[in-house]
């Protein structure tokens, strides 16, 4: 959407596009805390692994 456009809106138009907008920030949050959770998660079982070809742990 240009500039142009947006100044064309009404003011409901406008809050409505900020409402869906934070929706979707809220949403994309959520996911990402997620994704960190389960990255952390996987890191951590990685490193508390035992190497299967016998060699030492750095």
């Amino acid at each position: 959407m240009t500039d142009k456009q947006v100044k064309k809106l009404k003011r409901s138009e406008l809050l409505e596009l900020l409402y869906y907008a934070r929706k979707e920030i809220d949403r994309l949050q959520q996911e990402n805390d997620q994704l960190k959770e389960r990255l952390d998660r996987l890191v951590g079982e990685a490193l508390h692994e035992s190497p299967s070809d016998g060699g030492t742990e750095s």
